[in-house]
């Protein structure tokens, strides 16, 4: 039942079979990744930042701020919002960066004092505040580094979102209220592949949760069905969000030199959970387990089991004992509370794995 794809674990003609290899050939797939789908990200610039205390405090277990990120370059400047709630009741509190739909807390997607309530501080930010969704690449930060034309490989939109997560660690750096050592990302849908990419790129965060993520996400690109997103659906309607050179590879799929799972593969060996919906056939539900199959085996050169099947692959299905852990829902394409609940319930496993 789970699909096949070249596996791609080579590197200078010969097998990766070490954990060295692997470290060694990890930096030239993230480059093949940026290079081919997501574009470069933009250098580090200066910014800013100001804070601003929100009364509401959820019925006083938690401070909520405001945080404006002001980044200037080259005369030219644009502010993101973001929004952090951290509980009183942690000293220092486990983080979730939330890549949200809205800037609203709480928001469909973000259950707030759920998380809350579960011991966690949520940092989130409007994925349109950073730059809108659509070609136009003067928009907001895209503005600061682009006059509006794209080479082969510069930027899309994920990258320029995933540019911001990143941006939100550094700031919770800085933070003396926030264990800076439990970072999370999480996304839905085509932030999902952000979260996807952010965390492929920065080692920071020790869990990342890729919601309903699909296409160019956490599903495998090679041997999609009829019913399902494949490369030109996506880059017909989307095109902003990956870099122009990737649409060479609409109807050519088999000339990729890689495939999704190797992006999940590069967040090894950090713990990486995919949730999936029943009623989601858009997004590929068995192109995702079969490329979280394929990336286990990054996780076993660290001595770490990556997916464990240990169950019937039916309609509703939970694995979740393997440093990669899958689980599908009944339902339909959402970030929902239950999904909250087993994206709480893993990171808490993880810190106290860590005490």
């Amino acid at each position: 039942m789970l699909r096949k794809a070249p596996d791609f674990y080579i590197f200078n003609s010969k097998p990766i079979t070490t954990r060295e290899e692997w470290e060694g050939a990890a930096g030239y797939f993230l480059d093949l990744f940026l290079k081919e789908e997501y574009g470069y990200l933009p250098p580090k610039i200066t910014y800013t930042v100001k804070t601003e205390e929100n009364p509401v405090n959820f019925a006083g277990k938690a401070k909520w701020e405001s945080v404006y990120f002001n980044f200037e370059n080259e005369g030219k400047s644009h502010t993101v919002k973001t929004e952090l709630v951290l509980p009183l009741s942690k000293e220092k509190a486990p983080v979730f960066i939330l890549i949200n739909f809205s800037g609203n807390v709480p928001d469909k997607y973000l259950p707030t004092e759920e998380i809350i309530d579960g011991g966690f501080g949520v940092f989130s930010f409007y994925y349109e505040n950073v730059t809108k969704d659509n070609n136009d690449f003067t928009d907001g930060l895209c503005g600061l580094f682009s006059n509006g034309e794209r080479g082969e490989n510069t930027f899309g939109k994920i990258s320029l979102w995933s540019y911001m997560a990143s941006i939100c660690a550094d700031y919770l750096e800085t933070r003396d209220d926030v264990d800076i050592k439990n970072l999370a990302i999480i996304g839905h849908s085509r932030l999902g592949k952000t979260a996807l990419l952010t965390s492929a790129i920065d080692n920071r965060f020790v869990l990342t949760c890729s919601n309903n993520s699909g296409c160019c996400g956490a599903a495998l690109t090679r041997g999609k069905t009829e019913g399902q997103e494949n490369l030109e659906a996506i880059t017909r309607v989307f095109p902003q969000w990956f870099a122009k050179g990737f649409l060479k590879y609409v109807g050519n799929e088999e000339r990729l030199e890689f495939d999704q799972h190797l992006l999940l593969g590069l967040i090894a060996p950090r713990e990486l959970m995919i949730g999936l919906a029943k009623e989601d056939y858009w997004a590929d539900n068995i192109g995702q387990l079969s490329a979280c199959a394929l990336a286990s085996y990054p996780y076993e050169l660290y001595g770490r089991n990556g997916l464990i099947i240990d169950g019937e692959i039916g309609d509703e299905y939970e694995f979740t004992k393997g440093t990669v852990s899958v689980y599908q829902r009944s339902g339909s394409h959402f970030l929902s509370r239950y999904d909250w609940q087993k994206y709480m319930a893993k990171f808490r496993e993880i810190i106290k794995r860590g005490e």
